[in-house]
């Protein structure tokens, strides 16, 4: 488990990755010598970032501009990636937002599905070619190791007709990305890409101390883990010689590296995959298939 691949001359992009688990995974990557961009909502944060990761030895480090809570932007953030690098050695996902109440995003979608699960579906479709194209492209989601009680109804997504709670939305984010996994595994399969989830508990985050955040949040982030231990698993799926024994699969604890394939329902890992192709179409995006 301790033999690493050359991370020389290898491109990584951390979505979310100004603060928190993103940033102390992209340093681990930087003070490797690869070549690193950071997606975020705040130019100062994100600039603060790179220059860090240069300082740790980046190859190169970059900056961009992006809020992943709209459609629009999704697709404008994939087509700047794409111009960045032909090809991406890995991907992070870890951006996430604080509210006290249930928040639309300008494309009418509950804003926690928008962020914390669609851009994530939406941005690994996008990207799939150019982290094909490095010959070992990997897709890391940061989550937590949530109940399948909390599996969101996949027919009332943004809450038309159930009760918004900031758990029942936050924590369902989670499951949805399992699905997402568990889909996107089979349908690449023979691509030269794995996909997995690292799951992490109470973090001390800039996210978690948001005064926008449940109480009882904020106090778990105050008494919570270090961003760098929380990030571990993820450095270790980024820079492992091999990530096969994690493809669809899912690291429960953040203590230690045992991967678990995903066993959930195929039938609703293929229906939310139509499901996130339709919104994208609605709002005039066309994700590529299968």
């Amino acid at each position: 488990m301790n033999a690493e691949r050359s991370l020389k001359s290898t491109n990584f992009v951390f979505f979310g990755g100004s603060s928190g688990i993103g940033r102390a995974a992209a340093a681990e990557l930087a003070r490797r010598g690869a070549s690193i961009l950071i997606v975020g909502r705040g130019r100062e944060a994100g600039e603060a970032a790179v220059a860090s990761l240069k300082t740790a030895g980046a190859a190169s480090a970059d900056f961009l501009a992006g809020d992943l809570s709209t459609v629009a932007e999704v697709a404008t953030v994939a087509e700047s990636v794409r111009a960045w690098r032909p090809a991406l050695h890995g991907i992070m996902h870890t951006a996430m937002a604080a509210f006290n109440g249930k928040q639309l995003t300008a494309d009418g979608l509950e804003f926690a599905f928008a962020l914390q699960y669609f851009a994530r579906a939406a941005l690994n479709r996008l990207l799939i070619t150019q982290l094909a194209a490095s010959g070992d492209g990997r897709i890391v989601h940061i989550a937590g190791n949530v109940p399948g009680l909390f599996m969101p109804d996949l027919d009332d997504l943004q809450f038309e007709h159930r009760k918004w709670t900031f758990f029942k939305s936050v924590l369902g984010t989670h499951l949805l990305g399992f699905l997402h996994i568990q889909e996107a595994a089979q349908r690449w399969q023979g691509q030269p890409v794995t996909i997995s989830a690292s799951c992490v508990g109470s973090t001390k985050t800039k996210a978690m101390s948001d005064p926008a955040m449940p109480l009882v949040m904020r106090l778990m982030g105050a008494f919570g883990a270090r961003p760098e231990i929380s990030a571990q698993n993820a450095v270790r799926l980024l820079t492992l010689d091999s990530a096969c024994d994690a493809n669809s699969a899912v690291l429960r604890s953040p203590n230690r590296y045992s991967p678990e394939r995903l066993a959930q329902s195929s039938a609703q890992a293929a229906k939310l995959w139509d499901i996130t192709t339709r919104i994208a179409a609605q709002n005039r995006l066309m994700l590529p298939g299968p």
